[in-house]
């Protein structure tokens, strides 16, 4: 109890307080001890004439601190001297003169009213509430102070912080802008509206730019941050925003760090909290994206939604980068993240999502709205990147532009308007993330001019117009690097103000503060200074207003334990393996695996190793030859607690040595296992991955480490392709739908009509099942195959007696699980699977569903929404609703008229 008390008093001994309607602040500068003089030496905080004043900084020892330099109670400067006035708390004759003895009763100061307090456990080392108090105080095992007020809401303060409680009605409140009074906006009795709006009327311009970035954090640490951490630096900027990559590091570590950025948080800027936003991480193993998908289920993504909110909570992570709601081609490099090509599935399990992340919810399941268990959503890419031509990724040039041949943009906007921006439950709507891409028509014309979505007039006039009042983010770096076309003749403080101009709020993975700055003061020399006050003050509001609602403002802390109690890393919980069950999709079975079970207890497999090039075209690291690997299809050691496994025998590389000087691996390395090795096994099960490679241009340069290419390198352009085998593209288009215009007045041709297809990286996934097939004799084929869309099946259906699809990774538990006939497959496809890649030159990349399928031996259509469980096709509600003719129109938004308006 009284280490607990010491870091209690650590908050206290300096702390402001109002009891009932009796002020107990002082009202002039002369009464306050630590505003009476500019250099008064009786007060050990300001002694000293420069930054070095703070007694915990200014000394190179420990002598040096009032707190340390004396062994005895009476060295302590408020203890240690015979007259009131060496002790500025008594240095006044009169109690006006002590801020803390200005009250009429000692029970209006909660920090002196416990002096005749017998219980040291209630007292709390001589600490209480007034008399009147309506609320507690304790310290948490984090060290962190919680004040939990009597049917009110409960705060949360560091245990150094210098934001101070107050007392009003009974109630505690925290002084956040360290002002001694109580704002509208550090009232928790008022509306988000009402806060918000006070607390964005307080703010400058300049302050509000900083708060807008989202570009933190420094290195992670579960310590207290230093000065000197980048966090703690950006944070004291005014940054209040951005990413964590470290989920994985457990869920008591993530909690240490999110607390400690939140106690450097509430020191400066209004005590304006910070966002810890994060990509779609499949935390504890729960399906997300595809996965979930391929489900069909709502009430498995709505319960997922729920609990994937309450677990990154718990680890203090507020806001989700997500879901990706593209409407994705059948090419298109970043499918994975989707929820698939179909309109109405994405709608369905997008808004269940959404509305389960961003609710909280009672013991009951009662839906509260907003609270301490809800995640806000910002839903991506609005909209339409999931047209980008080529399929190309559009972080880089070659993706500028996302093409609408079939003049179908409409049905890309339906998850918004008729999904996540009118939830069923009460949260209302989720924000959006601004896409990359440029949305040109079939007849070459941008929407809105030629520029990206974060600068985009009509995408984000489209928002204006239906009234939409969620937070607009940006994609990452699309003031610098990714995403800024159309403004790449802009400053970069212009781009900046040109995108808050149009729209956006938050500017996503920024972190330059003085551009930012630079930015506002753009505004006002171009729009006038009520202008852009009233768009950086919108902004503000509702930044502020998302965190209050999460209440964020109240009590930001997590409790590490719980967190790492909740949360589960390096394996799945129970919970989400009942969602990966029902993701898997079985494709073919010619009666090898049933609900009977296997041939034996635990059968023998044969596990072939795959060849991988390392071959990549990426936004990341450009054109990469890569680094050769031979690995097994499939984690063995999962496996192992199945089956017995017979595999190849990989020898020591061969080949010639990378950038380290290590021999690289060859095809050549590698000894398969014998025909006779094969033939004593019950199965042969081949791990694979999809047959894919992206589309990309020649002159594509990496962002991170890539080599700047060459300036007489010919810009051309390359195919997807969907097929192990070769593929070059005769039947694409001749010129492409879009395309810059050059400086000769001519339009650029993005066209890879005639090109081949770059060789797949994973060729090798198909030589290890041409290898194993006809090695296998009378013993069963089964595939097991990671897809992130669609592919050509004549190269592999033929070699297999049973196809199993892992949408975004494989699942060696629940693949082993349905080969022994404990888990029936219930999932369906969410992508068509082409016949041929002429089909796909021939689709419509904004259409979906619009190509001729594969038939297999058993004349089964590998179309969207297919799958076979034990007793063969499925046929029920799920395959009846999204076998239905696509969704084309949105319901709650005239989109004809606004387009008629905005030609």
């Amino acid at each position: 109890m009284k280490q607990r008390s010491r870091r209690l008093m650590a908050l206290m001994i300096a702390a402001t307080m109002t009891a009932g309607s009796v002020a107990v602040v002082p009202v002039a500068a002369e009464d306050d001890p630590y505003k009476q003089a500019e250099a008064a030496a009786d007060d050990p905080y300001k002694q000293a004439e420069e930054a070095a004043d703070d007694p915990y900084k200014q000394a190179e020892a420990a002598a040096d601190d009032p707190y340390k330099q004396a062994e005895a109670a009476a060295d302590d400067p408020y203890k240690q001297a015979e007259a009131a006035t060496d002790d500025p708390y008594k240095q006044a004759e009169a109690a006006a003169d002590d801020p803390y003895k200005q009250a009429e009763a000692a029970t209006d100061d909660p920090y002196k009213q416990a002096e005749a307090a017998s219980d040291e456990e209630e007292a709390l080392d001589g600490i209480v509430p007034s008399a009147d108090a309506k609320y507690t105080i304790s310290v948490t095992e984090d060290g962190w102070i919680k004040v939990e007020n009597e049917g009110g809401d409960t705060l949360g303060l560091a245990a150094d912080s210098a934001v101070k409680l107050l007392e009003v009605d009974g109630y505690a409140f925290k002084d956040m802008n360290q002002n001694g009074e109580l704002d509208k906006y550090e009232d928790w009795r008022l509306s988000t509206e009402e806060r918000a709006a006070d607390l964005a009327g307080q703010m400058q311009g300049e302050e509000i730019a900083a708060v807008l970035t989202h570009g933190g954090w420094g290195d992670f640490t579960t310590e207290p941050l230093t000065e000197d951490d980048g966090s703690y630096t950006y944070l004291m900027q005014g940054g209040r925003g951005g990413v964590t990559r470290s989920i994985s590091q457990g869920g008591a570590a993530h909690a240490k760090w999110a607390n400690a950025i939140q106690a450097v948080a509430e020191q400066s800027f209004y005590g304006i909290p910070a966002m810890l936003s994060i990509d779609p991480s499949n935390i504890s193993g729960m399906v997300e994206t595809l996965s979930l998908a391929s489900t069909m289920d709502t009430e498995l993504a709505a319960e997922i939604g729920q609990e994937t909110a309450k677990e990154y909570r718990a680890a203090g992570v507020t806001a989700l980068l997500g879901p990706q709601v593209d409407i994705a081609s059948p090419i298109m490099s970043r499918a994975g993240g989707t929820y698939g090509e179909d309109p109405q599935l994405t709608l369905d399990i997008a808004t269940a999502y959404v509305n389960g992340m961003q609710s909280t919810y009672d013991e009951n399941g009662e839906d509260l709205g907003w609270g301490n268990e809800s995640v806000y959503c910002f839903t991506k890419h609005f909209a339409g990147a999931g047209a980008t031509e080529g399929g190309r990724d559009d972080h880089g040039n070659g993706g500028r532009y996302a093409v609408f041949p079939g003049n179908n943009l409409e049905a890309h906007l339906i998850t918004y308007f008729d999904g996540v921006f009118n939830l069923p439950g009460k949260t209302d709507s989720s924000g959006i993330m601004t896409e990359y891409a440029i949305d040109v028509d079939a007849d070459g014309n941008p929407y809105g001019g030629e520029w990206a979505g974060a600068y985009n007039p009509y995408l984000n006039g489209m928002l204006d117009e239906a009234g939409f009042d969620g937070l607009k983010i940006t994609d990452w770096s699309v003031f610098t690097f990714a995403g800024v076309w159309g403004a790449e003749d802009l400053e970069e403080a212009d781009r900046v103000a040109t995108g808050w101009e149009n729209g956006v709020n938050l500017l996503g993975g920024y972190n330059d503060i003085d551009t930012a700055k630079e930015a506002y003061g753009i505004m006002v020399d171009r729009d006038g200074q009520d202008k852009a006050d009233e768009i950086m003050r919108a902004a503000a509001e509702k930044f502020v207003g998302t965190m209050m609602n999460l209440e964020m403002f109240e009590q930001p802390y997590s409790d590490s334990a719980y967190a790492e109690s909740i949360i589960t890393t390096g394996d799945s919980s129970e919970f989400a393996k009942e969602g990966q069950r029902e993701s898997i999709v079985m494709l073919k079975n010619d009666g090898t695996i049933s609900e009977n079970g296997a041939v034996s207890e635990k059968p023998t497999v044969y596990v072939p190793y795959v060849y991988n090039t390392g071959w990549s075209a990426t936004w990341t690291q450009g054109i990469s030859e890569g680094t050769p690997s031979w690995t097994p299809g499939m984690d063995l050691d999962k496996l192992g607690q199945y089956f017995n496994i017979v595999t190849d025998t990989l020898g020591d590389p061969t080949g010639e040595a990378d950038a380290d000087g290590n021999a690289t691996y060859t095809k050549d390395d590698l000894t398969r296992a014998s025909e006779e090795e094969i033939a004593a096994c019950d199965y042969v099960l081949v791990g694979m991955s999809g047959a894919y490679v992206n589309s990309y241009d020649s002159r594509i340069e990496g962002a991170f480490g890539g080599d700047p290419v060459p300036d007489d390198v010919e810009e051309e352009w390359y195919p997807a392709s969907l097929q192990y085998g070769e593929y070059v593209a005769d039947n694409a288009i001749e010129t492409s739908i879009s395309g810059k215009i050059l400086e000769d007045g001519t339009k650029e041709n993005r066209s890879y009509k005639g090109q081949a297809a770059h060789e797949v990286a994973n060729y090798g996934d198909l030589e290890a099942l041409q290898y194993a097939s006809e090695a296998a004799g009378d013993v069963p084929v089964i595939v097991s195959m990671k897809m992130e869309r669609g592919m050509v099946w004549s190269e592999v259906e033929p070699l297999a007696d049973v196809i199993l699809v892992n949408y975004n990774q494989q699942r060696e538990d629940i693949v082993a699980e349905v080969i022994l006939g404990q888990t029936e497959p219930t999932g369906l496809l969410v992508f068509q699977q082409p016949v041929d890649m002429e089909t796909v030159e021939a689709q419509l990349v904004d259409v979906p569903r619009d190509m001729e399928c594969y038939k297999d031996a058993a004349g089964n259509t590998y179309d969207f929404a297919f799958g076979l469980n034990w007793s063969g096709k499925i046929e029920d509600e799920r395959t009846a609703k999204y076998t239905a003719e696509p969704l084309t129109k949105v319901q709650n938004f005239d989109y004809e008229a606004y387009e008629a308006a905005n030609k």
